[in-house]
């Protein structure tokens, strides 16, 4: 039985699926194969690629001290406003042929990509791994097995208007979110026989102060509509409770991954048990 883990987006709030892998690792349950959507792609990628949590911990402490992978939020009302829109000035400055299509550039995003993966193809990983992105020209989801994790990583994390779409071949790709951010079809499509999701729960903000607020909101249910259906096809579902977490402040990763690996912690022995009767 090939058992596959499914990891969604959301942010830093995905830093949480570190812990989850960390918690499912000391149970002894084995992945065979694992894919995810935005930071759930990046996640699914460094364990893919490396099976080591302490090593995935480690590279993410990393990135955070090193390169500046907060943005802008043009999704989210602050009272830091302002700020926000004097950082993305600055940005805009630097990055001014990013404007016509996005507020910013991916050059922070390749950076941070780049101390993950370096030069590594999907081919390297040790488990196989996909990341999901979405075709804006044919209005699907693509799964992206082959070539340079960064490239493949990069579009499946590429926010709509917040970063620029990534040309690859003749598809032109965003944020799997957009139609799968729980990827669950995708990997079952590869072979995975009891798939693992892990959703990441936020709070949404129900009081609209403007039309922005209003419009995240409606996209918002949408997504929730997309993610039960996708979730109701896994085979075991763990829901963390990201709540009253900033997913755009990737400062407070070691937070996240706590709360990742109390959450799957508190199901293995459900898990467990349906594993055991999966393999009978």
């Amino acid at each position: 039985m090939k058992v596959g883990l499914c990891l969604g987006g959301g942010g830093s709030r995905g830093y949480a699926h570190i812990g989850a892998i960390r918690a499912l690792t000391e149970a002894g349950i084995k992945i065979d194969i694992v894919n995810g959507t935005s930071i759930g792609a990046i996640i699914g990628g460094m364990y893919a690629l490396y099976l080591d949590v302490d090593t995935m911990t480690a590279l993410v402490k990393k990135v955070v001290e090193s390169v500046p992978v907060n943005h802008f939020n043009l999704f989210r009302h602050s009272t830091e406003g302002p700020v926000f829109l004097q950082n993305w000035l600055t940005e805009a400055v630097c990055d001014i042929a990013a404007l016509n299509m996005s507020i910013q550039s991916h050059r922070n995003n390749l950076k941070a990509l780049r101390v993950l993966f370096g030069e590594h193809r999907f081919e390297d990983t040790k488990i196989p791994f996909s990341a999901i992105a979405t075709d804006i020209n044919a209005g699907e989801t693509v799964i992206i097995k082959r070539g340079k994790l960064i490239d493949g990583i990069l579009a499946s994390a590429s926010i709509p208007a917040i970063f620029p779409p990534v040309a690859r071949g003749k598809r032109l790709l965003v944020d799997g979110f957009v139609l799968a951010n729980i990827p669950v079809t995708q990997l079952r499509r590869q072979g995975a026989d009891f798939i693992i999701s892990i959703e990441l729960l936020e709070s949404p903000n129900t009081h609209h102060q403007n039309g922005v607020d209003l419009l995240y909101y409606v996209e918002y249910l949408k997504r929730q509509k997309l993610d039960q259906w996708a979730i109701e096809q896994s085979d075991f579902h763990i829901r963390v409770d990201m709540s009253q977490f900033d997913s755009s402040h990737f400062e407070n990763y070691i937070v996240a991954m706590e709360r990742g690996y109390t959450a799957a912690q508190k199901v293995i022995p459900l898990l467990k048990e349906k594993l055991e009767k999966a393999n009978v």
